[in-house]
Protein backbone atom coordinates (compact mmCIF):
# COMPACT_ATOMS: atom_id res chain seq x y z
CA UNK A 1 0.00 0.00 0.00
CA UNK A 2 3.04 2.53 -0.29
CA UNK A 3 3.99 3.37 -3.72
CA UNK A 4 6.53 6.41 -4.94
CA UNK A 5 4.90 7.71 -8.12
CA UNK A 6 8.19 7.82 -9.91
CA UNK A 7 10.35 5.73 -12.41
CA UNK A 8 10.00 2.57 -11.04
CA UNK A 9 6.65 3.36 -12.44
CA UNK A 10 8.04 3.25 -16.08
CA UNK A 11 9.68 0.01 -15.92
CA UNK A 12 6.95 -1.59 -17.89
CA UNK A 13 7.89 1.02 -20.22
CA UNK A 14 11.75 0.72 -20.79
CA UNK A 15 13.43 -1.71 -22.63
CA UNK A 16 15.84 -2.02 -19.93
CA UNK A 17 16.96 -0.73 -15.82
CA UNK A 18 19.44 -2.45 -15.01
CA UNK A 19 21.79 0.62 -17.04
CA UNK A 20 23.51 2.68 -14.72
CA UNK A 21 22.74 5.87 -16.63
CA UNK A 22 18.69 5.32 -18.07
CA UNK A 23 17.04 8.55 -19.98
CA UNK A 24 13.60 8.54 -18.73
CA UNK A 25 10.28 8.95 -21.08
CA UNK A 26 9.83 12.31 -22.39
CA UNK A 27 5.79 13.65 -21.05
CA UNK A 28 3.98 16.04 -22.39
CA UNK A 29 0.43 16.05 -20.76
CA UNK A 30 -2.33 18.99 -21.60
CA UNK A 31 -5.85 19.26 -19.84
CA UNK A 32 -8.70 21.61 -20.51
CA UNK A 33 -12.41 22.73 -18.92
CA UNK A 34 -15.02 24.48 -20.82
CA UNK A 35 -17.06 25.84 -18.51
CA UNK A 36 -15.91 25.82 -14.62
CA UNK A 37 -13.06 23.81 -12.71
CA UNK A 38 -12.82 19.91 -12.85
CA UNK A 39 -10.39 16.96 -12.64
CA UNK A 40 -7.99 15.85 -10.03
CA UNK A 41 -5.03 13.54 -9.53
CA UNK A 42 -2.77 15.85 -11.91
CA UNK A 43 0.14 16.51 -9.36
CA UNK A 44 0.72 20.90 -10.37
CA UNK A 45 -2.18 21.15 -12.82
CA UNK A 46 -4.66 23.26 -11.36
CA UNK A 47 -8.45 23.90 -10.84
CA UNK A 48 -8.84 25.83 -13.55
CA UNK A 49 -10.83 26.95 -16.57
CA UNK A 50 -9.32 26.94 -19.99
CA UNK A 51 -5.91 24.95 -20.86
CA UNK A 52 -3.11 24.22 -19.35
CA UNK A 53 0.05 21.69 -19.53
CA UNK A 54 2.93 20.37 -18.56
CA UNK A 55 6.24 18.99 -19.84
CA UNK A 56 8.85 16.24 -17.60
CA UNK A 57 12.20 14.63 -18.79
CA UNK A 58 15.13 13.31 -16.99
CA UNK A 59 17.58 10.39 -16.19
CA UNK A 60 18.05 8.09 -13.19
CA UNK A 61 21.54 7.55 -12.17
CA UNK A 62 22.94 4.84 -9.85
CA UNK A 63 26.58 3.52 -8.46
CA UNK A 64 27.06 0.86 -6.05
CA UNK A 65 24.42 1.91 -3.15
CA UNK A 66 23.66 5.51 -4.40
CA UNK A 67 20.78 6.62 -7.19
CA UNK A 68 19.83 9.72 -8.38
CA UNK A 69 16.92 10.21 -10.38
CA UNK A 70 16.26 13.79 -11.49
CA UNK A 71 13.31 14.30 -13.43
CA UNK A 72 12.01 17.97 -12.99
CA UNK A 73 8.25 19.26 -14.01
CA UNK A 74 7.34 22.19 -16.05
CA UNK A 75 3.41 23.19 -15.84
CA UNK A 76 2.31 26.56 -18.06
CA UNK A 77 -1.67 27.19 -16.95
CA UNK A 78 -3.55 29.90 -19.15
CA UNK A 79 -6.81 30.17 -16.76
CA UNK A 80 -10.22 31.59 -18.29
CA UNK A 81 -12.92 33.83 -16.00
CA UNK A 82 -15.86 31.02 -14.91
CA UNK A 83 -19.01 31.41 -13.67
CA UNK A 84 -18.66 32.06 -9.87
CA UNK A 85 -21.34 31.82 -7.02
CA UNK A 86 -21.63 33.35 -3.45
CA UNK A 87 -20.13 29.82 -2.07
CA UNK A 88 -18.06 28.69 -5.03
CA UNK A 89 -15.02 29.97 -7.36
CA UNK A 90 -12.46 32.67 -7.81
CA UNK A 91 -11.05 34.07 -10.80
CA UNK A 92 -8.12 35.05 -11.53
CA UNK A 93 -7.08 35.05 -14.87
CA UNK A 94 -3.27 35.80 -15.30
CA UNK A 95 -1.33 33.03 -16.54
CA UNK A 96 0.55 30.70 -14.93
CA UNK A 97 4.18 29.57 -15.30
CA UNK A 98 5.32 26.84 -12.45
CA UNK A 99 8.46 24.60 -12.51
CA UNK A 100 9.00 21.67 -9.49
CA UNK A 101 11.69 19.39 -8.97
CA UNK A 102 9.13 16.66 -9.45
CA UNK A 103 9.90 13.41 -9.43
CA UNK A 104 13.67 13.98 -8.41
CA UNK A 105 15.29 12.08 -5.61
CA UNK A 106 18.75 11.31 -4.12
CA UNK A 107 19.17 8.26 -2.33
CA UNK A 108 21.06 5.87 -0.48
CA UNK A 109 19.92 1.93 -1.07
CA UNK A 110 20.61 -1.58 0.49
CA UNK A 111 18.13 -4.34 -0.57
CA UNK A 112 15.71 -3.90 2.04
CA UNK A 113 15.80 0.28 2.90
CA UNK A 114 16.34 3.51 1.54
CA UNK A 115 17.11 6.92 2.77
CA UNK A 116 16.97 10.05 0.92
CA UNK A 117 15.66 13.36 -0.38
CA UNK A 118 12.55 14.01 -2.60
CA UNK A 119 10.73 15.64 -4.02
CA UNK A 120 8.41 12.87 -6.02
CA UNK A 121 4.64 12.24 -5.29
CA UNK A 122 3.52 9.53 -2.87
CA UNK A 123 0.51 7.39 -2.81
CA UNK A 124 -0.29 5.93 0.85
CA UNK A 125 -2.93 3.31 1.06
CA UNK A 126 -4.96 0.68 -1.46
CA UNK A 127 -7.22 3.16 -3.12
CA UNK A 128 -7.95 3.10 -7.13
CA UNK A 129 -9.00 6.76 -7.87
CA UNK A 130 -8.49 8.53 -4.61
CA UNK A 131 -6.81 8.52 -1.48
CA UNK A 132 -8.04 9.85 2.12
CA UNK A 133 -4.28 10.93 3.19
CA UNK A 134 -1.49 10.98 0.11
CA UNK A 135 -2.15 11.50 -3.75
CA UNK A 136 -0.58 12.83 -6.30
CA UNK A 137 -3.54 15.28 -6.60
CA UNK A 138 -0.96 18.22 -5.80
CA UNK A 139 2.93 18.70 -6.76
CA UNK A 140 5.71 16.40 -4.77
CA UNK A 141 6.65 18.17 -2.02
CA UNK A 142 10.84 18.26 -0.40
CA UNK A 143 11.41 15.60 1.92
CA UNK A 144 13.45 13.41 3.97
CA UNK A 145 12.41 9.37 3.34
CA UNK A 146 13.35 6.30 5.39
CA UNK A 147 11.18 3.92 3.85
CA UNK A 148 11.11 -0.02 2.60
CA UNK A 149 11.83 -0.64 -1.37
CA UNK A 150 10.35 -4.68 -0.40
CA UNK A 151 8.53 -6.36 2.66
CA UNK A 152 10.49 -7.19 5.01
CA UNK A 153 10.07 -10.59 6.69
CA UNK A 154 9.49 -11.57 10.34
CA UNK A 155 8.21 -14.47 12.52
CA UNK A 156 4.82 -12.65 12.45
CA UNK A 157 4.72 -11.53 8.70
CA UNK A 158 5.61 -8.67 6.17
CA UNK A 159 6.35 -5.35 7.08
CA UNK A 160 6.45 -2.47 4.80
CA UNK A 161 7.01 1.10 6.11
CA UNK A 162 7.88 4.90 4.89
CA UNK A 163 8.72 7.23 7.54
CA UNK A 164 8.62 11.23 5.65
CA UNK A 165 9.67 14.67 6.86
CA UNK A 166 9.29 17.77 4.75
CA UNK A 167 7.65 21.05 4.27
CA UNK A 168 4.45 22.14 2.39
CA UNK A 169 3.96 25.87 0.92
CA UNK A 170 1.19 27.95 -0.59
CA UNK A 171 0.69 30.68 -2.41
CA UNK A 172 -1.83 33.06 -0.58
CA UNK A 173 -3.19 35.42 -3.63
CA UNK A 174 -4.48 31.93 -5.40
CA UNK A 175 -7.39 29.76 -4.89
CA UNK A 176 -7.12 27.07 -2.29
CA UNK A 177 -9.13 23.40 -2.94
CA UNK A 178 -9.52 23.42 0.53
CA UNK A 179 -12.13 26.40 0.88
CA UNK A 180 -14.23 25.90 -2.58
CA UNK A 181 -12.08 27.33 -4.56
CA UNK A 182 -11.99 30.96 -2.90
CA UNK A 183 -9.02 32.82 -1.61
CA UNK A 184 -8.01 31.96 2.20
CA UNK A 185 -6.60 34.36 4.80
CA UNK A 186 -3.96 31.87 6.02
CA UNK A 187 -0.99 32.39 7.23
CA UNK A 188 1.74 32.66 4.95
CA UNK A 189 4.56 30.88 6.14
CA UNK A 190 6.10 27.39 5.35
CA UNK A 191 4.50 24.40 7.22
CA UNK A 192 6.58 21.65 9.00
CA UNK A 193 5.40 18.08 8.02
CA UNK A 194 5.73 15.09 9.63
CA UNK A 195 4.16 11.79 8.58
CA UNK A 196 4.24 7.72 8.11
CA UNK A 197 2.60 4.72 6.87
CA UNK A 198 3.33 1.13 7.65
CA UNK A 199 1.66 -1.85 6.70
CA UNK A 200 1.31 -5.07 7.64
CA UNK A 201 0.60 -8.52 5.84
CA UNK A 202 0.24 -11.70 8.88
CA UNK A 203 2.31 -14.47 8.30
CA UNK A 204 -1.06 -16.84 8.43
CA UNK A 205 -3.48 -14.83 6.14
CA UNK A 206 -1.22 -14.23 2.61
CA UNK A 207 -3.38 -12.07 0.86
CA UNK A 208 -4.99 -9.46 3.72
CA UNK A 209 -3.54 -6.56 4.04
CA UNK A 210 -3.37 -4.13 7.10
CA UNK A 211 -2.33 -0.02 7.68
CA UNK A 212 -2.12 3.04 9.56
CA UNK A 213 -1.51 6.25 8.40
CA UNK A 214 -0.30 9.11 10.73
CA UNK A 215 0.43 13.00 9.63
CA UNK A 216 1.16 16.05 11.45
CA UNK A 217 1.78 19.33 10.15
CA UNK A 218 2.75 22.77 12.12
CA UNK A 219 3.74 25.85 11.34
CA UNK A 220 7.46 26.33 10.97
CA UNK A 221 7.85 29.09 13.22
CA UNK A 222 6.19 27.57 15.83
CA UNK A 223 8.17 24.44 15.08
CA UNK A 224 11.30 25.59 15.88
CA UNK A 225 10.60 26.71 19.26
CA UNK A 226 8.35 24.07 20.19
CA UNK A 227 8.51 22.44 23.70
CA UNK A 228 8.57 18.48 24.52
CA UNK A 229 11.76 16.89 23.95
CA UNK A 230 13.28 15.70 19.96
CA UNK A 231 10.05 13.71 18.86
CA UNK A 232 7.55 16.70 19.96
CA UNK A 233 9.84 19.09 17.88
CA UNK A 234 11.03 16.53 14.90
CA UNK A 235 8.62 13.55 14.63
CA UNK A 236 5.27 14.97 16.08
CA UNK A 237 3.56 12.27 13.94
CA UNK A 238 5.24 9.34 16.62
CA UNK A 239 3.80 11.09 19.81
CA UNK A 240 0.18 12.67 20.26
CA UNK A 241 -1.70 15.51 22.17
CA UNK A 242 -2.61 14.69 25.63
CA UNK A 243 -6.59 15.74 27.17
CA UNK A 244 -5.01 17.82 28.99
CA UNK A 245 -2.99 19.81 26.38
CA UNK A 246 -5.68 19.66 24.68
CA UNK A 247 -8.49 21.09 26.80
CA UNK A 248 -5.82 23.99 27.49
CA UNK A 249 -5.63 24.66 23.80
CA UNK A 250 -1.44 24.03 23.94
CA UNK A 251 -1.90 21.69 20.66
CA UNK A 252 -0.35 24.38 18.19
CA UNK A 253 -0.50 21.69 14.96
CA UNK A 254 -2.95 19.67 12.92
CA UNK A 255 -3.34 16.17 12.32
CA UNK A 256 -5.12 12.84 11.02
CA UNK A 257 -4.73 9.69 11.85
CA UNK A 258 -6.47 6.54 9.52
CA UNK A 259 -6.16 2.88 8.98
CA UNK A 260 -6.76 0.65 5.68
CA UNK A 261 -7.35 -2.78 4.38
CA UNK A 262 -7.10 -4.73 1.44
CA UNK A 263 -7.96 -8.19 0.60
CA UNK A 264 -6.86 -9.84 -2.52
CA UNK A 265 -8.30 -13.18 -4.06
CA UNK A 266 -5.98 -14.50 -6.84
CA UNK A 267 -7.83 -17.51 -7.86
CA UNK A 268 -10.69 -14.84 -8.48
CA UNK A 269 -8.80 -12.31 -9.38
CA UNK A 270 -10.42 -9.73 -7.33
CA UNK A 271 -9.77 -7.38 -4.42
CA UNK A 272 -11.85 -5.62 -1.57
CA UNK A 273 -10.09 -2.65 0.41
CA UNK A 274 -11.35 0.12 2.41
CA UNK A 275 -9.77 2.97 3.92
CA UNK A 276 -11.02 5.61 7.28
CA UNK A 277 -9.66 8.12 9.03
CA UNK A 278 -10.01 10.58 11.33
CA UNK A 279 -9.24 14.98 11.60
CA UNK A 280 -9.98 14.83 15.18
CA UNK A 281 -8.14 13.01 17.56
CA UNK A 282 -10.32 10.35 19.85
CA UNK A 283 -8.46 11.56 23.07
CA UNK A 284 -10.09 8.01 25.00
CA UNK A 285 -12.45 5.34 24.90
CA UNK A 286 -15.34 7.65 25.95
CA UNK A 287 -14.72 10.33 23.13
CA UNK A 288 -14.51 7.25 20.84
CA UNK A 289 -17.58 5.45 21.86
CA UNK A 290 -19.61 8.55 22.06
CA UNK A 291 -19.33 10.24 18.84
CA UNK A 292 -17.09 7.89 16.77
CA UNK A 293 -18.30 9.24 13.99
CA UNK A 294 -17.17 12.85 14.26
CA UNK A 295 -14.57 14.43 11.86
CA UNK A 296 -14.73 11.27 10.04
CA UNK A 297 -13.68 9.89 5.95
CA UNK A 298 -13.46 6.88 4.77
CA UNK A 299 -13.43 5.28 1.19
CA UNK A 300 -14.27 1.13 -0.36
CA UNK A 301 -14.04 -0.18 -3.48
CA UNK A 302 -13.39 -3.33 -5.26
CA UNK A 303 -11.20 -4.71 -8.59
CA UNK A 304 -12.43 -7.58 -10.50
CA UNK A 305 -10.41 -8.80 -13.77
CA UNK A 306 -11.70 -11.12 -16.22
CA UNK A 307 -10.20 -12.80 -18.95
CA UNK A 308 -11.81 -13.03 -22.38
CA UNK A 309 -11.24 -15.08 -25.35
CA UNK A 310 -9.00 -12.73 -27.68
CA UNK A 311 -6.73 -12.69 -24.74
CA UNK A 312 -7.73 -9.66 -23.59
CA UNK A 313 -8.87 -8.73 -19.95
CA UNK A 314 -11.88 -6.22 -18.84
CA UNK A 315 -11.42 -4.31 -15.45
CA UNK A 316 -14.28 -3.80 -13.32
CA UNK A 317 -13.35 -1.13 -10.78
CA UNK A 318 -15.82 0.78 -8.17
CA UNK A 319 -14.99 3.01 -5.18
CA UNK A 320 -16.49 5.42 -2.90
CA UNK A 321 -15.19 8.14 -0.83
CA UNK A 322 -17.01 9.84 1.72
CA UNK A 323 -15.46 12.69 3.48
CA UNK A 324 -19.21 14.95 4.32
CA UNK A 325 -19.71 15.62 7.42
CA UNK A 326 -22.79 13.12 9.15
CA UNK A 327 -25.43 14.34 10.81
CA UNK A 328 -23.57 14.87 14.63
CA UNK A 329 -22.33 17.83 13.59
CA UNK A 330 -25.62 19.56 15.08
CA UNK A 331 -24.24 18.74 18.45
CA UNK A 332 -20.22 18.89 17.40
CA UNK A 333 -19.35 20.72 14.68
CA UNK A 334 -16.05 18.69 12.86
CA UNK A 335 -15.54 21.23 9.93
CA UNK A 336 -14.47 19.89 6.63
CA UNK A 337 -11.98 16.87 6.67
CA UNK A 338 -9.03 18.94 5.31
CA UNK A 339 -9.05 21.68 7.57
CA UNK A 340 -8.84 22.18 11.48
CA UNK A 341 -8.61 25.44 13.16
CA UNK A 342 -4.92 25.83 13.50
CA UNK A 343 -4.23 25.58 9.98
CA UNK A 344 -6.32 27.91 7.51
CA UNK A 345 -4.75 26.54 5.05
CA UNK A 346 -5.99 22.75 5.69
CA UNK A 347 -4.23 19.96 4.18
CA UNK A 348 -2.94 21.32 1.30
CA UNK A 349 0.52 22.10 -0.70
CA UNK A 350 0.58 24.37 -3.55
CA UNK A 351 -3.03 25.85 -2.44
CA UNK A 352 -4.00 21.79 -3.46
CA UNK A 353 -5.10 18.92 -1.48
CA UNK A 354 -3.13 16.38 -0.59
CA UNK A 355 -5.12 13.46 -0.18
CA UNK A 356 -8.53 13.55 -2.04
CA UNK A 357 -8.80 15.82 -5.24
CA UNK A 358 -12.21 15.33 -5.85
CA UNK A 359 -13.09 18.66 -3.75
CA UNK A 360 -13.96 19.40 -0.08
CA UNK A 361 -16.05 18.02 1.49
CA UNK A 362 -17.08 15.85 -1.47
CA UNK A 363 -18.74 12.28 -1.57
CA UNK A 364 -17.92 10.45 -4.36
CA UNK A 365 -19.29 7.16 -6.36
CA UNK A 366 -16.97 5.68 -8.93
CA UNK A 367 -17.78 2.83 -11.71
CA UNK A 368 -14.99 1.99 -14.41
CA UNK A 369 -15.19 -0.93 -16.93
CA UNK A 370 -12.05 -1.18 -19.53
CA UNK A 371 -10.85 -3.59 -21.77
CA UNK A 372 -6.99 -3.97 -21.52
CA UNK A 373 -4.66 -5.74 -23.82
CA UNK A 374 -1.15 -5.19 -23.40
CA UNK A 375 -0.32 -1.23 -23.03
CA UNK A 376 -3.82 -0.57 -24.67
CA UNK A 377 -7.12 -0.12 -23.20
CA UNK A 378 -10.37 1.86 -24.21
CA UNK A 379 -13.01 2.21 -21.41
CA UNK A 380 -16.38 4.03 -19.35
CA UNK A 381 -16.16 5.80 -16.34
CA UNK A 382 -19.12 7.05 -14.34
CA UNK A 383 -19.34 9.16 -11.68
CA UNK A 384 -21.63 10.88 -9.02
CA UNK A 385 -20.17 13.62 -6.88
CA UNK A 386 -22.29 15.29 -4.57
CA UNK A 387 -20.31 18.71 -3.59
CA UNK A 388 -20.08 19.13 -0.06
CA UNK A 389 -23.71 18.41 1.20
CA UNK A 390 -23.50 18.97 4.74
CA UNK A 391 -21.86 22.35 4.42
CA UNK A 392 -22.42 24.45 7.47
CA UNK A 393 -24.77 27.43 6.56
CA UNK A 394 -25.17 28.95 10.21
CA UNK A 395 -28.09 32.00 9.03
CA UNK A 396 -29.65 28.22 7.95
CA UNK A 397 -31.84 27.52 10.95
CA UNK A 398 -34.67 26.29 8.62
CA UNK A 399 -32.04 23.34 7.74
CA UNK A 400 -30.52 22.49 11.02
CA UNK A 401 -27.50 24.73 9.35
CA UNK A 402 -27.59 22.23 5.85
CA UNK A 403 -27.29 23.55 3.12
CA UNK A 404 -30.97 23.09 1.37
CA UNK A 405 -29.63 23.45 -2.25
CA UNK A 406 -27.38 20.23 -3.51
CA UNK A 407 -24.88 20.51 -5.93
CA UNK A 408 -24.71 16.81 -7.93
CA UNK A 409 -22.08 16.36 -10.47
CA UNK A 410 -22.74 13.54 -13.00
CA UNK A 411 -19.60 12.91 -14.92
CA UNK A 412 -20.09 10.32 -18.30
CA UNK A 413 -16.21 9.83 -19.16
CA UNK A 414 -14.37 7.74 -22.03
CA UNK A 415 -10.25 6.55 -21.85
CA UNK A 416 -8.11 5.13 -23.98
CA UNK A 417 -4.43 4.50 -24.51
CA UNK A 418 -2.70 3.24 -27.39
CA UNK A 419 0.63 2.27 -27.79
CA UNK A 420 2.56 3.47 -31.10
CA UNK A 421 6.58 1.74 -31.23
CA UNK A 422 7.89 4.18 -28.61
CA UNK A 423 4.77 6.58 -28.15
CA UNK A 424 2.40 6.00 -25.79
CA UNK A 425 -0.82 8.10 -26.00
CA UNK A 426 -3.62 8.36 -23.45
CA UNK A 427 -6.42 10.47 -22.53
CA UNK A 428 -9.71 11.35 -21.70
CA UNK A 429 -13.01 13.09 -22.53
CA UNK A 430 -15.78 13.29 -20.04
CA UNK A 431 -18.94 15.49 -19.78
CA UNK A 432 -19.80 16.63 -16.60
CA UNK A 433 -23.53 17.82 -15.84
CA UNK A 434 -23.35 19.83 -12.89
CA UNK A 435 -26.87 19.72 -11.14
CA UNK A 436 -27.48 23.07 -9.11
CA UNK A 437 -23.72 24.40 -9.75
CA UNK A 438 -22.56 26.02 -7.34
CA UNK A 439 -25.12 25.53 -4.88
CA UNK A 440 -27.40 27.71 -6.63
CA UNK A 441 -30.61 26.62 -8.55
CA UNK A 442 -29.96 25.78 -11.84
CA UNK A 443 -27.99 23.61 -14.20
CA UNK A 444 -24.54 23.62 -16.16
CA UNK A 445 -22.47 21.80 -18.65
CA UNK A 446 -18.96 21.17 -18.63
CA UNK A 447 -16.44 19.32 -21.28
CA UNK A 448 -13.42 18.34 -19.78
CA UNK A 449 -10.53 16.49 -21.99
CA UNK A 450 -7.21 15.30 -21.26
CA UNK A 451 -4.36 13.95 -23.40
CA UNK A 452 -1.21 12.92 -22.51
CA UNK A 453 2.00 11.75 -24.27
CA UNK A 454 4.68 9.81 -23.15
CA UNK A 455 7.59 9.06 -25.44
CA UNK A 456 10.32 6.49 -24.44
CA UNK A 457 13.84 6.92 -25.20
CA UNK A 458 15.97 4.10 -26.68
Amino acid sequence: MLKVLNFADSNILLKSNSKKIQLLPISWNTKFNSHHPFGWNDAGMRMVRGFQQSFSAGFFWKVGPLSVQLQPEYYHINPQNYQTTTGFGFNSNKPLSKSYWGQSSIRLNTKSLSLGISTENLWWGPGQFSSLFMSNNAPGFKHVTFNTRKPIKTWMGNFEWQLIVGQLNEDTSLAFESNYLKSTPAKNEPRYFNAFVITYQPKWMENIFFGLIRFEQLYLSVQETRLGGFFKRYLPALTYESASENIRGAAINDGGVGVFGRWIMPTQKTEFYFEYGYNDFKQNIRDLTANSSHANAFLAGFKKMIKLKDQSILDVSSEIVNMAQNPGYIIRNGGNWYTHAIIRQGYTHQNQIMGAGSGFGNNVQTLLIKKIKLLNYFGLKLQRIKQDPKGLILSNLSTLGMRNIIWNDYDFGFLFQKRVKSLILNGEAHWVHSNNYGWERGNQGNLFLQLNCLYILP
